[in-house]
């Protein structure tokens, strides 16, 4: 029976987020320092609605999908919480890798992740995904990672991400989303500031925060990422999760090679 679903990584309780809590003469952009490092796991978690269900449905997608033997991906892997899920849901021959570029990030996985990777369940890498080496991956998973790329290379990592899955493999993508419509966008606005506010958050630590995430933080719309999968091939692109401007989404590749026949599928299947 898979383990239970914990609510933080294995040890090492996070600090807490105080980032923005004093005013600063000039907000610098977003970066994933040491002094983030520290503190990610408490700001993810009173910054995005819906964290702890997004990690949820990646184990119910993880105990179905990972394929025995395969290499299992956490690109842009921050603190490690979907490394985690990755290796306690998977068969055990399943490899996890652990990729970001953000060398405080990878240092704090190696302290929250140590078992595993001492275990040799779970590998880091410190490097940009655009270089890592995906083949052999049966589940790859991007959960707020797609949202900090440039928007020119997002299709081409799409693409490549689609090359490198085994036949039947899954991407599972986690983003913050915006809509077209003006009013219906402020809407959800005005909540997510209300959560943040309910989270503890000061009026100045969520005028700081956002300042610092303007030009880093490129949201895409709901329907642009699907459109992206489907073009790169994956069937169903599809959302699984949704809490105010937060959703978590997936695709599969086709098991079979489309262009086979039904009977000479039907063969391959024997």
């Amino acid at each position: 029976m898979p383990p239970s679903l914990p609510d933080n990584p294995e040890s090492n309780a996070p600090d807490i987020d105080r980032v923005y809590a004093e005013a600063k003469e000039a907000i610098s952009p977003f970066v994933f320092n040491h002094q983030v490092a520290q503190v990610f796991d408490d700001m993810i978690a009173r910054s995005v609605p819906g964290y702890a269900l997004c990690h949820e449905v990646l184990s119910l997608i993880t105990n179905r999908y990972a394929q025995p033997g395969s290499l299992l991906f956490d690109l842009g892997c921050s603190s490690g919480t979907s490394t985690k899920v990755l290796a306690d849901f998977s068969p055990t021959t399943c490899k996890v890798i652990g990729v970001d570029n953000s060398q405080p990030m990878i240092d704090r996985c190696q302290i929250t992740l140590r078992n595993l990777i001492e275990n040799d369940r779970v590998a880091l890498s410190c490097q940009d995904i655009s270089d890592t080496d995906l083949t052999g991956a049966s589940i790859i998973v991007l959960n707020y990672t797609l949202q900090f790329l440039p928007l020119a290379i997002r299709d081409q990592l799409m693409a490549r991400i689609y090359q490198s899955l085994l036949p039947g493999g899954i991407v599972f993508i986690a983003e913050k989303v915006t809509n077209p419509e003006l009013d219906p966008q402020q809407a959800i606005n005005d909540l997510h500031l209300d959560f943040k506010r309910q989270q503890g958050y000061s009026e100045l630590e969520i005028a700081q925060k956002r300042s610092a995430l303007e030009a880093v933080l490129i949201p895409e719309t709901e329907f642009a990422h699907h459109q992206r999968l489907a073009q790169c091939g994956f069937e169903i692109p599809q959302t699984l999760t949704r809490a105010l401007n937060f959703i978590a989404f997936m695709g599969q590749k086709p098991r079979t090679n489309p262009k086979l026949t039904s009977h000479q599928s039907g063969l391959d299947s024997r």
